[in-house]
């Protein structure tokens, strides 16, 4: 399989709230945590969340994390955590 160049890949765009809400989701928050943290319900989580892995074509919050890392969209302060 080939691999295109990183920069002819297609660009993956999260808002800021997706971010943020897989920022948290990384240092091992549970919906709810990060809901207390972000001001906003557990449920709406979830949804930025879920919105997230649809844009990063993945199906559950620990491979987007991962992805999301891979990517650079986020950091994580000990990778090998992931």
């Amino acid at each position: 399989m080939t691999r295109l160049p990183p920069d002819s890949r297609p660009a993956i765009s999260l808002s800021p709230r997706q971010i943020s809400c897989l920022h948290l989701a990384a240092s091992g928050k549970t919906s709810r945590q990060i809901g207390a943290a972000l001001g906003i319900s557990a449920r709406t989580v979830n949804q930025h969340i879920g919105d997230a892995c649809s844009r990063l074509q993945v199906h559950n919050r620990i491979q987007a994390v991962a992805k999301a890392v891979k990517l650079g969209i986020i950091m994580v302060e000990d990778p090998s955590a992931i």
